[in-house]
């Protein structure tokens, strides 16, 4: 026992020039030194196997239970791995191989086909070639390559437990990304209220603008005098802050297209109905396009609602939504041909950025 400690160590501590750069220096001197540990004589390796699909696999492990094949393939010794994932996925399928390894000069991985995963997700293991010689990780290694573990099938097992976690872990992932969506649907939603306010607040500014310019006029000309002789500006004065949307960048974030906008580029008319979409469509929730007024007349209580304003009202009564934050209307009004408004919108928005 303490001499496959020690031969495990030397293995974890073996430099890069102790190797050497080629995949045939990584097999020889780092996987079929660690198969060797692991139990295999080195007559039941096979190198140079051909696969059924032409290629050769590196090493082969033969005598083995039919269910319990094993191919390793072995690159250089600073190969990116990466590369080679769709490679061995075909070894994988080709050879109905219980487990596939691929390794370089500093990492070991054990692929093996994960029921309803895709491959490249079906990863066990990477293994850094230095932490072997760490109890846990030599265990790890040996219930999945051990020669004993692959005999009596104890390794089916294993795959077993692993895929169960692994499998955890990405409904854990979907749950963290449908949470993490939500919240910036209602974030998003909720600055696209403040925008249509901001847009609102500068639509009253200009008219106070305008209202002025023109009562300063009167006032002069109900003397006879013209303004124009004073030079007097009347708009309002810089301060010196930079105006909201000024920038091309607010600008470009703050394009929304409106409702009159759909109309003119002919993909919806004026008083067309909308139907309530989150998952399917409810036929039964719907709104009229009041284009003059960018806004959506619901049919439940006949008033007026902006787009997003009223997709949230109606998410909440259906029970999908149970927070204040709103959501991105035009993801959930649909055209009677199953049409989105958010796709309609990138339509105009794809002709106005030619």
């Amino acid at each position: 026992m303490i001499e496959i400690k020690q031969a495990i160590e030397r293995i974890a501590k073996l430099k890069e020039s102790d190797i050497g750069p080629t995949e045939e220096n990584v097999k020889q001197k780092v996987v079929v030194p660690i198969l060797e540990l692991l139990g295999h004589k080195r007559e039941n390796l096979e190198f140079e196997y051909r696969a059924r699909s032409g290629g050769k696999i590196d090493i082969y492990i033969k005598n083995v239970p039919p269910d319990c094949k094993v191919i390793i393939d072995t690159k250089n010794y600073n190969e990116n791995l990466n590369d080679y994932v769709e490679q061995i996925k075909n070894y994988t399928f080709d050879e109905n191989a219980l487990l596939t390894v691929i390794a370089n000069g500093n990492e070991i991985r054990i692929y093996s086909q994960l029921r309803g995963v895709a491959f490249e997700r079906s990863l066990l293991y990477s293994i850094k070639r230095q932490d072997l010689n760490k109890e846990s990780v030599w265990m790890t290694l040996s219930s999945l390559l051990h020669n004993d573990n692959l005999q009596n099938r104890n390794v089916l097992k294993k795959i077993d437990e692993r895929e169960r976690e692994i499998k955890d872990a990405m409904s854990n992932e979907e749950r963290f990304k449908q949470e993490y969506d939500n919240k910036v649907e209602g974030i998003d939603s909720d600055i696209e209220t403040k925008e249509e306010e901001i847009e609102q607040l500068k639509k009253e500014k200009k008219s106070l603008e305008e209202e002025v310019k023109i009562k300063i006029s009167e006032i002069w000309n109900a003397i006879g005098l013209s303004l124009d002789f004073h030079r007097i500006s009347t708009s309002t004065p810089s301060d010196g802050i930079p105006q909201v949307g000024s920038s091309p960048e607010y600008a470009r974030k703050s394009r929304k297209v409106t409702l009159q906008e759909l109309a003119d580029a002919g993909l919806v008319r004026n008083g067309q109905a909308l139907f309530f979409f989150h998952s399917r469509v409810f036929k039964d929730e719907q709104a009229e396009i009041v284009t003059n007024q960018n806004k959506l007349k619901y049919k439940g209580d006949g008033n007026f609602y902006s787009i997003s304003e009223i997709a949230a009202i109606i998410d909440r009564k259906l029970g999908f939504k149970h927070d204040e934050h709103g959501v991105a209307g035009p993801k959930y009004w649909q055209t009677e041909d199953g049409k989105l408004l958010h796709d309609l919108n990138e339509i105009v928005r794809q002709k106005g950025d030619k």
